[in-house]
């Protein structure tokens, strides 16, 4: 067995946070079916909204919340369209869905349904906000309830300054990451009792996750959004040289490297000082830790990146020169690392994906099949369950629905390898 091989996932999911946790079981090893409506996923749609190209066939926008999985068309609001679905969950270990709690409820897809029905399945959910207060009814984005309602747009801008531009879905990926943790514990509950168990995870709730540091210091007197100058930490800070290079030094531990700091970039006259040597000591309404950066910061202008970075090196500070996007993407150490995938598209040549990033000694890197049209597998799958297809074609277009477009292009099947990639049976 390799990865989660064996395993079944029926999502019932759109746009990003909750599909593209089945993503990440798929490169898992794990067999994904994702359920849609015969119009299909809205997210579909979104690519050129992104900043992305898209045609019929290749949609790597996409493709980014939807590699390797089996595509089933279903109303499910069809009788028989509900059937088809019974069998699917009867046979699963995971269903996962971004459906809220009225939408679920009149399907019968609550928890409390499904688990009456199927009592061996674990059953998912992603929200925009809690299963209590007052938005629990409320339709929930990434930008929304993540990036603005969780403070990422106010707060971590230059103080004075306008919100933050929001990489479309940055909080979706990141609550994907929970989700998927969630439901992997209860599998392993699962395995051990044979009884499925609930999980939720909400867009909210891990915004406030990764912004503890930033609630738990304004209770302290803190204040966000900040300047740069007002860092409480000045050794875990932005900085930059005398050609231009912005980059940080990661230095958490003020008092601890406080005199490393100095020695190390020069500034031994500040060693001893007793009015900046300990945070407690400049963050005491003085603005001494404002003095500190400023110290810090010219003297940083006084000399070229090159050679800030070898004193970084030879001193062994943490520090990373600032990347743009660009820079990310021609990074050696996410493409030797598999972090970066170049996959293939006949619309747009060789794109960069990124790939989960959790690894399996069992797998290696994944192998990464790309997404296909609305219902491309439901026969095949309908087959597997047990469906003639007699029985298929007169279900088509009213319970379920199969794809009738031109042929694909080898190119959509073909699948993308990893340097470590183990070889697919």
């Amino acid at each position: 067995m390799k990865g989660l091989e064996g395993i079944k996932v029926v999502e019932l999911t759109g746009y990003v946070a909750a599909p593209a946790c089945p993503r990440i079981l798929g490169e898992m090893g794990a067999t994904i079916y994702k359920v849609e409506p015969f119009s299909g996923d809205e997210y579909r749609t979104n690519g050129p909204a992104f900043g992305m190209g898209k045609t019929d066939i290749d949609d790597p926008a996409f493709d980014l919340a939807s590699l390797n999985k089996n595509f089933v068309s279903i109303n499910l609001k069809s009788t028989e369209g509900m059937e088809l679905l019974e069998k699917m969950l009867a046979d699963a270990d995971i269903m996962l869905t971004s459906f809220r709690d009225k939408a679920l409820k009149k399907l019968g897809l609550d928890w409390e349904s499904v688990h009456a029905r199927h009592p061996h399945l674990v059953w998912g959910q992603v929200r925009g906000y809690g299963e209590y207060g007052p938005e629990k009814d409320t339709k929930g984005f990434d930008a929304t309830a993540y990036g603005a309602r969780g403070g990422y747009l106010a707060s971590l801008s230059q103080k004075g300054d306008q919100p933050i531009n929001w990489p479309a879905a940055m909080g979706d990926w990141n609550t994907s990451l929970a989700i998927t943790a969630g439901l992997l514990g209860a599998l392993v509950r699962k395995d051990r009792t044979g009884e499925g168990d609930k999980v939720v995870v909400n867009l909210y709730h891990c915004a406030l996750w990764s912004l503890q540091m930033m609630l738990g210091s304004t209770q302290f007197g803190d204040s966000w959004p900040k300047s740069r100058y007002d860092a409480t930490c000045p050794t875990n800070n932005t900085y930059c040289s005398k050609d231009g290079v912005w980059f940080i030094i990661c230095y958490g531990s003020y008092d601890i490297f406080y005199e490393h700091t100095m020695r190390s970039v020069g500034l031994t006259s500040m060693i001893g000082d007793t009015r900046y040597e300990t945070a407690a000591a400049i963050n005491d309404g003085s603005g001494r830790n404002t003095e500190v950066v400023k110290i810090l910061e010219n003297q940083f202008l006084t000399q070229d990146w090159s050679y800030w970075e070898d004193v970084f090196k030879k001193q062994e500070i943490p520090y990373q020169k600032l990347y743009l996007a660009d820079d990310i993407l021609a990074d050696e150490e996410a493409l030797s690392n598999d972090i970066l995938r170049p996959i293939e598209y006949d619309a747009f040549g060789t794109y960069k994906m990124t790939t989960s990033p959790i690894r399996f000694a069992s797998l290696g890197n994944p192998v990464l099949h790309k997404s296909r049209p609305i219902g491309f597998d439901t026969a095949r799958v309908m087959r597997e369950y047990g469906y003639s297809d007699e029985e298929i074609d007169r279900l088509n277009g009213i319970a379920i629905s199969c794809y009738d477009g031109p042929e694909l292009p080898d190119s959509v099947f073909k699948p993308s390898f990893g340097p470590n990639s183990q070889p697919e049976e």
